[in-house]
């Protein structure tokens, strides 16, 4: 059975070459990207040459000159995080992208101080640091790979002690796609392809990361 997170973050993050004066929450609602109502509330608005960032509806907007990103906290949201997105670059289509990050962190309460040491024990065994450290412990581990059936360049999936939770764990994953410039004629092609693949390949990312969750974080069973 699946583990349930207590909390999650779900993050995209696009590399490139970006205007961050003109990332204002006007800009959206004026291009019918967000409602009127929602950009008149945004939160937080800093707007300068170097960097545009503000909060409208639980979502955060951080844009810098060679970085674009979108954050909530709330899951729900997650879909619209891309949706954003397409429609930003729909319209900024020669705006130069060259590489984009899906990323999520679930954090886990777990049921036991025995049951949060346990996580630690088995990822990183404590045996080769017995020597080196007094009293060793997991403070974080990150591994790096590929997904089957994924056109993602690498996945890194790392465990670390929550943030928030007493004996809590975070599993977070980043799901990295490069975007070769040099193998596509024009800076629309290549957008047209951080499209495609934030229309085709974000929407198993949450139920990858709960599976692979609950065999890192899961408390091992124990035989009959």
């Amino acid at each position: 059975m699946e583990l349930e997170p207590e909390q999650e973050v779900h993050s995209l993050v696009l590399l490139g070459s970006f205007n961050p004066s003109i990332f204002h929450p006007a800009w959206y609602s004026d291009n019918d990207l967000l409602a009127k109502e929602e950009t008149a509330e945004a939160l937080d608005l800093i707007l300068t040459r170097e960097v545009s960032t503000f909060t409208v509806n639980d979502i955060h907007f951080q844009i810098e000159q060679h970085r674009f990103g979108l954050t909530t906290k709330d899951a729900a949201k997650a879909p619209f995080l891309r949706d954003l997105a397409i429609g930003t670059f729909v319209l900024l289509e020669h705006t130069p992208l060259t590489a984009l990050g899906l990323n999520l962190e679930l954090e886990f309460a777990l049921p036991s101080v025995e049951a949060w040491h346990e996580v630690g024990h088995r990822l990183a065994p404590k045996e080769p640091w017995k020597t080196i450290l007094e009293n060793p412990g997991m403070r974080g581990l990150v591994m790096e790979g590929k997904r089957p059936d994924c056109d993602a360049n690498r996945i890194q999936i790392r465990v670390q002690p929550s943030r928030s939770i007493t004996h809590g764990v975070l599993v977070g994953m980043n799901q990295h796609y490069d975007i070769k410039t040099e193998s596509r004629e024009s800076v629309r092609e290549c957008n047209a392809e951080v499209i495609r693949i934030l229309n085709n390949e974000g929407q198993s990312l949450r139920s990858f990361l709960l599976k692979a969750s609950d065999t890192l974080v899961h408390p091992t069973q124990q035989e009959d």
